[in-house]
């Protein structure tokens, strides 16, 4: 039990310190201390992993002022991810049309992706609450009433499976922004390789899996490996 307490107490101090944070943050914002607020952002986003949409949009608009438009892309991109606002798809055209940049081409089957992703706990924890129920019946069943449960846990086979899939394996955007200059793109995953062209700085790439110190790509239908330290995966 006091371990428990314990638990909480410290969830919850660590949550009143992202907060605190979250607003020294927001506070240097309003007063323009760009550059302050976004190191604040950023200790936040990639050490706590803390994320709003707020933040991702205040990210975006520091970046774009100071030049960095590859920053400003990744941060835009990760608040699409984030909350399926299509309306931020064309800033991101104006921006990468600005910059010269490319791979920012969007369909139905990703805005259908995206919003998967912004429901996608949601969608877990009914799949895990349909799976219990499940289970609850096939034990009323077998236990109470005498009976086969085979059609109650067939389905909750089927349930747990889907959930196990979508852990794991559903929340791949396979996206990721070249934010660095001189990114090759190589034949195979070694310097000695052929180069097969570079990819421009501010980029959006589909990505394919990672080797070493190598993430295999597709940009503009080719298909080679880039060292991962130029690229910046869009994920939460």
């Amino acid at each position: 039990m006091k371990r428990i307490l314990g638990l909480i107490i410290v969830l919850l101090c660590s949550t009143g310190a992202y907060s605190q944070s979250l607003a020294t943050a927001d506070s240097l914002f309003n007063e323009g201390k760009y550059t302050e607020s976004f190191e604040i952002y950023k200790t936040l986003l990639e050490e706590e992993k803390v994320v709003s949409p707020s933040m991702l949009l205040k990210m975006a608009y520091i970046k774009e002022g100071l030049g960095g438009t590859s920053d400003a892309l990744y941060y835009l991109n990760l608040y699409y991810l984030k909350t399926a606002d299509k309306k931020v798809l064309f800033k991101m055209e104006e921006l990468a049309q600005k910059a010269g940049a490319d791979g920012y081409e969007y369909n139905d089957f990703e805005f259908i992706q995206t919003v998967f992703f912004k429901y996608f706990n949601t969608i877990v924890l009914t799949l895990i609450s349909i799976g219990i129920l499940l289970l609850a019946i096939s034990f009323y069943l077998k236990f109470r009433k005498g009976v086969s449960p085979a059609v109650p846990s067939i389905f909750m086979v089927f349930v747990l499976a889907l959930t196990f899939v979508l852990i794991n394996f559903g929340k791949q955007y396979n996206r990721a922004v070249v934010t660095k200059s001189n990114a090759y793109l190589m034949s195979g995953p070694s310097s000695a390789a052929e180069v097969l062209t570079i990819i421009k700085k501010g980029n959006r790439v589909e990505t394919k899996g990672t080797t070493d110190i190598w993430t295999k790509i597709e940009s503009n239908s080719k298909v080679g490996y880039i060292k991962t330290e130029k690229l910046k995966e869009v994920e939460l």
